[in-house]
């Protein structure tokens, strides 16, 4: 594994424990390296915050295309796929990003930028569902647009009710696909 691998590595880690609390001290520190050999690769905790969300989005895809590729019926494929995450993140809460808009704006609109885009095998799969049957149909940038919105809405809250953010996803979800799926008479 490379260095910055390594570095982004023991961040997450860090975040997971610590939200955007941990210092650039801690990830040296639980690397065994000094914080000016990590200010190499990153010049600040921005930049290192900037390159996690990369790193997470581009795992969220390849995750994502996984659930697209594999067997079962769309609407299932769907819900999946929507709320996807990879096994490694599944017990992180994101609602800790939150914080991100006050105090890091550009990862904030980093974080936003994933959110509302790749949208395509997505849209795909909403489309093999209607043309099957599955899926009512409904306008798909309208869909997208809610989904996006109801998303940034969780991660900028706290946990109303003590549940997950995991939870939270599925409950989200659950209120979409019940909106979407064909009714049969």
């Amino acid at each position: 594994m490379d260095l910055r691998s390594e570095i982004l590595n023991a961040a997450a880690q860090l975040f997971c424990t610590e939200g955007l609390n941990f210092t650039m001290q801690q990830v040296a520190a639980a690397l065994h390296i000094s914080k000016k050999t990590i200010y190499t690769v990153y010049p600040g905790k921005e930049a290192l915050l900037l390159a996690m969300v990369d790193a997470l989005f581009e795992r969220i895809h390849r995750r994502k295309a996984e659930l697209i590729a594999s067997p079962g019926p769309p609407e299932q494929r769907l819900r999946a796929v929507i709320i996807a995450l990879p096994d490694e993140y599944a017990a992180l809460d994101f609602r800790q990003l939150g914080a991100l808009e006050e105090k890091y704006p550009a990862v904030a609109a980093q974080v936003r930028h994933h959110l509302e885009t790749g949208w395509e095998p997505t849209l795909r799969l909403l489309e093999q569902g209607i043309a099957a049957g599955r899926i009512r149909p409904v306008n798909l940038t309208v869909l997208r647009r809610m989904i996006t919105a109801a998303f940034e809405a969780l991660l900028a809250g706290a946990p109303g009710d003590g549940a997950t953010y995991a939870a939270e996803l599925d409950d989200c979800m659950d209120s979409f696909m019940i909106g979407i799926q064909e009714r049969t008479p």
